[in-house]
């Protein structure tokens, strides 16, 4: 008779595509308490080649699989063998606060949690096309039509999103051709963790601010969906005055200034990136001989000048769309997102500009802050030294 040891009885070899098992894609944004996997979807195996998967699941406490396995004669593939990370072995993602993501490889399922700053760019994820009929919808990531919209009765509640009413779609519809898009709704995409993007529902669902101020910027703007554990740290402050130019309008270039500053007050831009300011803010053009366009917006160059200031003091570059000298807007750039400024710190700045006062005295002031995580901060003092200094220059 020929005995065969348990030893060599128990050694098969667990082979399954992870992506059966998922209930996420690779790359999908996933929160504690989420649960990851289909357990009915695990390959079994005869118990008895596989006595050490059976003897895994007592040792792990699995004592309800156990039973059933015994019960049926087929054992799963171990989950403590396929689960790794920030997940238990019942497949209940947990250890972090925030949005951890999915890592599904051939073999092994992994829970990664964030990093201080998780972030992206908008991207363009729904989108109006001019059709003969109408407007289609289309889903930008799959090219699928999803949707359909007749011009003449469209309203507000008929477009997808929160970016855009119905006059400005209407305005686009009768001024542009057959095949023209316009986008409706942005996702956030080209994520800094690698995670695949985070659709606009699940960006509104989740991240209601990161939501809100996504709609707010141009395509391609960086936008920080999770932040943990920092403090606002000031790192430049600067003012300047508005002035007099009556040959320009003043009361047209306050109202540019103030545009400006709403423009770019509450600007986040992540380290190593760049961001213009928000769009959809309008400006009050004159005629002017120098412009191309034979127009100008005067009185955005002087919180131009602030802004730019307070950013060439922390050794960024100059903004492009920006000149050195006193007038700080470029001819044909547009002062909300035509301009853009590279952060090179090690952490996202916030932009944060007012205005005191009004006419020729009205001061214009930019602070910015450094996201700085406080596991970084290396002592109270320091902090509020740097919190409280400020480089403050009258231009």
């Amino acid at each position: 008779m020929l005995i065969i040891p348990i030893s060599l009885a128990t050694t098969t070899t667990h082979q399954q595509d992870m992506s059966e098992i998922s209930k996420y894609d690779n790359g999908s944004t996933v929160f504690a308490g989420d649960n990851i996997i289909d357990k009915n979807k695990i390959n079994k195996y005869p118990i008895v080649s596989n006595l050490e998967s059976l003897f895994t699941q007592i040792r792990n406490g699995e004592f309800e699989d156990a039973f059933f396995s015994i019960a049926t004669g087929a054992v799963p593939t171990p989950q403590s063998e396929i689960l790794v990370g920030n997940v238990s072995n019942e497949g209940i993602v947990e250890g972090f606060e925030g949005p951890g993501y999915v890592t599904v490889d051939k073999d092994k399922i992994t829970v990664n949690p964030p990093g201080e700053f998780v972030w992206g760019y908008n991207s363009p994820y729904t989108q109006a096309k001019i059709v003969p009929d109408g407007i289609d919808i289309i889903n930008n990531k799959t090219n699928q039509t999803v949707g359909h919209i007749d011009p003449k009765t469209m309203t507000n509640d008929t477009i997808p999103g929160d970016m855009v009413n119905v006059e400005t779609l209407k305005y686009w519809y009768n001024h542009y051709g057959q095949g023209s898009k316009y986008n409706l709704e942005f996702c956030v995409a080209g994520i800094n963790d690698n995670r695949t993007y985070i659709s606009p529902k699940e960006l509104k669902e989740h991240f209601p601010e990161a939501y809100n101020y996504s709609i707010k910027y141009p395509g391609g703007s960086p936008v920080i969906i999770y932040g943990q554990n920092y403090t606002e740290t000031k790192v430049a402050s600067t003012y300047t005055y508005l002035d007099s130019h009556p040959q320009y309008n003043d009361r047209n270039r306050e109202y540019n200034a103030k545009q400006f500053v709403k423009a770019w007050n509450d600007t986040i831009i992540p380290s190593n990136a760049r961001s213009s300011g928000r769009d959809g803010i309008g400006f009050s053009a004159v005629p002017e001989s120098k412009a191309e366009s034979g127009m100008a917006t005067h009185g955005v160059c002087p919180p131009a000048r602030s802004l730019r200031n307070a950013v060439l003091s922390l050794g960024f570059a100059l903004p492009i769309g920006m000149d050195s000298g006193r007038d700080a807007v470029l001819y044909g750039f547009s002062p909300s997102t035509g301009i853009k400024v590279n952060n090179t710190l090690d952490y996202p700045i916030k932009i944060q500009m007012w205005t005191e006062g009004s006419g020729a005295g009205m001061r214009i002031y930019t602070n910015i802050y450094e996201l700085i995580p406080n596991d970084h901060i290396k002592n109270s003092t320091n902090s509020t030294n740097n919190t409280d200094s400020t480089n403050t220059t009258n231009n």
